[in-house]
């Protein structure tokens, strides 16, 4: 989240990074722990030594096609870097957010199930109703091929809120 021409500069230093790292060592030493300590460092290094710091912050996550569990990190907007468990969340209400979904999750969640609970924890915070319209969700699957992301289908996030 934050201002656009900012998270972009940093979404294009982490492809590049990426590129880097994977053409010199190996595509398996991409991680998204060195991508989040990269984009800490850089966060980091604008908070204290710019006139203007980034209003920016970061999620970064990583599924394999193993059984490792999904790695999920948060980079604040002064370069904090925080290792999330479970599930992770930024933005202006990222502690209120937090909290209730601690209340509501347990492992092994259905998709649907994780759709409907974090919508709810959402439209709690907001105090209404969201339409179904302006939802946006996606997901990191590890069941797909090489790409992992998908994005979430209006139909799938409407079925799972009914």
């Amino acid at each position: 989240v934050g201002r656009f021409n900012e998270f972009e500069m940093l979404r294009i230093a982490g492809i590049r990074y990426a590129d880097l790292k994977g053409y010199a060592y190996g595509r398996g030493d991409v991680s998204a722990r060195g991508l989040a300590a990269a984009y800490s460092q850089t966060v980091g290094q604008i908070f204290t030594h710019e006139i203007k710091p980034y209003e920016v912050e970061v999620l970064v996550a990583e599924v394999d096609g193993g059984d490792r569990p999904a790695q999920i990190f948060r980079v604040q907007f002064d370069g904090t870097l925080h290792d999330e468990r479970n599930f992770g969340s930024i933005g202006g209400q990222e502690e209120e957010l937090r909290s209730r979904l601690s209340a509501d999750y347990r492992d092994a969640m259905t998709l649907s199930e994780a759709l409907a609970t974090a919508a709810a924890a959402i439209e709690g915070i907001e105090e209404r109703e969201i339409s179904h319209g302006d939802w946006e969700a996606s997901v990191l699957d590890r069941t797909l091929g090489r790409r992992k992301f998908r994005r979430v289908q209006a139909t799938e996030i409407e079925t799972a809120r009914s």
